[in-house]
């Protein structure tokens, strides 16, 4: 199983694995009111394993010290998806998904997207699972 980052866009959290973390970290897409543009933010932390047997990994991650960094080193698509409950769960329009394009961490494009490869896997799966109630 893949790990996944959490990016918070619009007030919407959605799931993606093109960001650079990809450890459940949290990513956000905001404004800067100042210049107009779009830029994508990393939530950074300092990190300290804690052991715990009775955990499900034995341990877990405390994070401390919480703040937002701008990835003004990154250069990138982003793919970026959610399920909408309000659309009716797993039907194909129920799915929103983006892609944004980043240069300097400056969001230079960003494009809804529909039936792509992502949207495609996901529904090929549940009509499948479907298929054998």
């Amino acid at each position: 199983m893949g790990m996944y980052d959490n990016l918070q866009y619009l007030g919407h959290e959605y799931q993606t694995k093109d960001t650079p973390a990809q450890r459940l970290d949290l990513y956000k897409i905001e404004i800067n009111q100042d210049n107009g543009h779009w830029y994508l933010w990393h939530q950074e932390y300092d990190a300290k394993w804690v052991d715990d047997p009775m955990g499900l990994s034995c341990g877990y991650l405390d994070q401390k010290n919480k703040r937002w960094r701008l990835c003004q080193d990154f250069d990138g698509l982003i793919r970026f998806y959610r399920e909408d409950d309000e659309r009716g769960g797993y039907k194909s329009d129920a799915w929103i998904e983006y892609q944004a394009l980043f240069m300097n961490g400056q969001m230079l494009k960003l494009t809804q997207t529909q039936g792509e490869p992502l949207t495609q896997w996901l529904l090929g799966g549940i009509k499948q699972k479907e298929k054998t109630k």
